[in-house]
């Protein structure tokens, strides 16, 4: 396996050139020692980063693959709260943080964690499989972050993605341009959502009752 990736890698690095940046995501499914072999095996191809080779929750094992290789290690998607932040940071275990905004805790909470790694000179690659409406949420915090890098977006997996907010495509050439307009400056088209529900599900959650 880890000689296909090698060699998937070299093909795309290959055919883009030097100058597009690379990223690779392994899902936490290595072993530390499985992770450091794939981790220097991929140097010559000057990887943006490699995300995720351990699973996250282990800080120690994150610190032993950073250590061990030049390629960029990301972590963070499956962190919450800013104290589960704490430890990667302080032992400036990962090369590059990666929180899930709306996952975990909020935009504010991101900032708080974006504003800790900054004290380390760690940047900011938020995770994020969002809707317009979260991407642009989320993009709007990532602006007040003096340490962002870049920010994931899946707009091209789902071809309405763009129809569930009125006005022009939200993301032209791999950027987002925020507008003045109230709130994040998005009007849900509220219609679209309705017609693409999940089977058995209702357009507003159930509301507790006292």
């Amino acid at each position: 396996e880890l000689r296909w990736m090698v060699s998937v890698t070299e093909a795309i690095r290959e055919a883009v050139g030097p100058d597009i940046m690379l990223a690779m995501d392994c899902h936490w499914k290595y072993a530390v020692p499985d992770a450091i072999r794939l981790a220097r095996a991929l140097e010559p191809y000057h990887l943006l980063w490699l995300e995720d080779p351990v699973p996250p929750e282990n800080i120690d094992a994150q610190l032993k693959v950073s250590q061990a290789t030049s390629t960029p290690i990301c972590t963070g998607e499956n962190l919450y709260r800013k104290h589960g932040y704490r430890d990667l940071i302080e032992k400036q275990a990962v090369e590059i943080v990666s929180p899930d905004i709306p996952k975990m805790g909020g935009l504010m909470e991101a900032k708080k964690v974006a504003d800790h790694a900054d004290t380390y000179y760690m940047p900011v690659a938020p995770h994020n499989v969002a809707s317009p409406v979260g991407t642009v949420a989320a993009a709007h915090v990532c602006a007040a972050m003096t340490n962002f890098l870049v920010m994931e977006f899946h707009a091209h997996d789902v071809l309405w993605w763009d129809d569930l907010v009125d006005g022009e495509p939200l993301i032209r050439d791999g950027f987002i341009t925020l507008n003045t307009r109230p709130g994040h400056g998005l009007t849900l088209n509220e219609d679209v959502a309705r017609a693409h529900l999940k089977p058995g599900t209702t357009f507003f959650g159930d509301t507790p009752h006292a």
